[in-house]
């Protein structure tokens, strides 16, 4: 049986990610602050540990995120330290310590959540220039990695209704809902079965894509 690390797995997009994971047959490691592997991801000095003595991991979803939902004016410094630390550093220090074990048995699969926010003007900042780093790093880790026989893809959703879409500035979500084709909030169950595909039965040739989940509200 495939193990799967999912972090940010106590809620939202990441609990349905989880949940339809296991549906598929995979054993689950639901990584949280208050999750089945309780773990905080600001601390990155203890990622390789926590790895270790979680064992052998074939599948690792980078979900979890945090946003602040504040102006760039309002920003201290507390909080863009965190928003970097959770949304950049630690899915990228996630990704360098197990891929090690993924390249050693050529093959593992990684899914990183991005965000619409990577491609356009966004009210909290920050949190853009994070989701903007994770397509990024997925497309530069897609190529480092490939050649070892390991997938790394990610998700772009748009306006999901999960609790931090609840914790966005109301004109953030009212911009979005605004264009989206179906004028609804899309599922964090529909996200995760797009997860779930590249996590499993995307075909190798996709690698270094980032999957647009936004129903319209935008287009490239």
């Amino acid at each position: 049986m495939k193990t799967a690390l999912v972090t940010g797995a106590a809620r939202g997009i990441g609990r349905a990610a989880a949940d339809a994971l296991q549906k598929a047959g995979l054993k689950v490691l639901r990584l949280d602050l208050q999750g089945e592997v309780p773990y905080d991801l600001t601390d990155l000095a203890g990622i390789p540990a926590l790895v270790e003595r979680l064992g052998q991991i074939d599948v690792l979803v980078n979900n979890a995120g945090v946003q602040n939902a504040v102006s760039i004016e309002n920003y201290s410094e507390e909080q863009r330290k965190r928003i970097l630390r959770v949304n950049l550093e630690a899915p990228v220090e996630l990704i360098k310590t197990v891929s090690k074990q993924m390249v050693a048995r050529g093959s593992g699969r990684i899914v990183n959540v991005a965000s619409v926010a990577a491609y356009t003007a966004h009210t909290d900042l920050w949190y853009g220039v994070t989701k903007a780093g994770v397509v990024s790093f997925t497309r530069s880790f897609a190529a480092l990695l490939g050649p070892k026989g390991i997938q790394v893809n990610a998700v772009a959703p748009g306006p999901i209704d999960t609790p931090l879409l609840d914790r966005a500035q109301p004109e953030r979500v009212a911009q979005l809902m605004n264009v989206v084709y179906t004028r609804r909030k899309g599922k964090p169950e529909e996200v995760a079965e797009a997860i779930r595909w590249l996590a499993t039965d995307a075909p190798v040739i996709i690698n270094g894509a980032v999957v647009d989940i936004t129903d319209g509200c935008m287009l490239r």
